[in-house]
């Protein structure tokens, strides 16, 4: 009897303490519903997603937080996931007519969307692709290869999905394979050579050749960033140039100042004069000249080897004429805009 009545008051002390537990997790995933709604309100679906995913692993029953994520992933155009998790609302939440009414023209848009391109895996490559599911378009494009081996786009698509996986090597053989299928795909030639210097096109053989390092070599000795300008990397040159320019410049300043503070206490020979002050700033100018010195010795040594190991065969100096953070500083809808249309081609 004992025993039986100790196993009743655990059984009811456990079943109190999941209860509250079930109603503080139906609490916070109120709270992540509501954080998530106002995320998706803001357009930050990315956001909002996580949100209302958090809700829903809090409390799976809460049919809010599956509807938010529906909604947040038809926002984002993937459909697919539009209408599974808008399912698993209205099938705990039957009232909610108009999601049903919803999920069904969903379904029925998504399966007429799905037959017209089920013949078609560039209709479909690129819907996976717009859809940020690049693994599936990189399937997609893969099958319209297959179907046509000479489908240029099919390889410029399948580089610009590994392109936006950061997988740079088989993005640069797809790039490759979709010019030399098209070589009048001039855009594409250009975005090649300064997404990887020296693969674009036809430009292959001869760019990769010996490196031409004289001609950035001697441009930096003159001239400090000179040569990184004609590697084309303009931005690095205007760095490199000023430092080396501004160091030189601390140079000959401090020691025209330190002469002059040296001529002033040698000069001097009456007691009232200002020994300590010139010999202090003789001293301390002395100092800065030789940090200065370092530093632009430093700066110049490193600006000519970067040139020289920044250099590229002739065929390649002709694709890149200007740095592209330099154009579009001084451009508007210049070589970074270019990189990001290409992917909408």
């Amino acid at each position: 009897m004992l025993r039986n009545a100790v196993l009743g008051v655990l059984v009811t002390l456990l079943s109190v303490l999941a209860i509250g537990a079930q109603a503080a997790d139906a609490k916070l995933a109120q709270q992540w519903v509501a954080y998530g709604q106002k995320q998706y309100a803001a357009r930050q679906y990315d956001a909002a997603i996580k949100a209302f995913s958090t809700a829903a692993r809090a409390n799976s029953a809460d049919a809010s937080a599956w509807k938010g994520l529906g909604y947040s992933y038809y926002a984002k155009g993937d459909k697919a996931n539009a209408v599974k998790y808008c399912k698993y609302s209205v099938q705990l939440n039957k009232n909610d007519t108009a999601l049903a009414q919803f999920v069904q023209k969903l379904e029925a848009s998504t399966s007429a969307a799905g037959q017209a391109s089920a013949g078609d895996p560039m209709s479909l490559a690129a819907r996976y692709y717009q859809a940020r599911q690049y693994d599936y378009a990189i399937w997609a494009y893969n099958k319209a290869i297959v179907a046509n081996p000479n489908n240029a786009k099919a390889y410029q698509g399948l580089g610009n999905a590994y392109n936006a996986k950061k997988d740079k090597v088989n993005a640069v053989t797809a790039y490759k394979r979709a010019i030399e299928l098209d070589p009048t795909n001039t855009a594409l030639v250009n975005y090649l050579a300064t997404y990887a210097p020296g693969s674009a096109g036809g430009a292959t053989a001869t760019a990769g050749g010996a490196a031409d390092w004289t001609q950035p070599m001697w441009r930096s000795m003159i001239l400090p960033g000179w040569g990184q300008g004609y590697n084309g990397q303009s931005v690095k040159g205007w760095i490199l140039g000023l430092a080396t320019v501004g160091a030189l410049g601390g140079t000959v300043g401090t020691y025209v100042i330190g002469s002059g503070a040296r001529e002033r206490y040698k000069g001097y020979t009456k007691p009232d004069d200002d020994y300590d002050g010139a010999y202090s700033q003789w001293e301390s100018m002395a100092n800065l000249n030789h940090i200065f010195a370092i530093v632009f010795g430093v700066a110049y040594t490193f600006n000519v080897v970067d040139a020289i190991m920044g250099a590229k065969p002739k065929a390649a100096y002709g694709f890149i004429e200007k740095d592209p953070a330099l154009e579009l500083a001084l451009n508007r809808g210049g070589g970074v805009t270019a990189k990001y249309r290409l992917l909408e081609f």
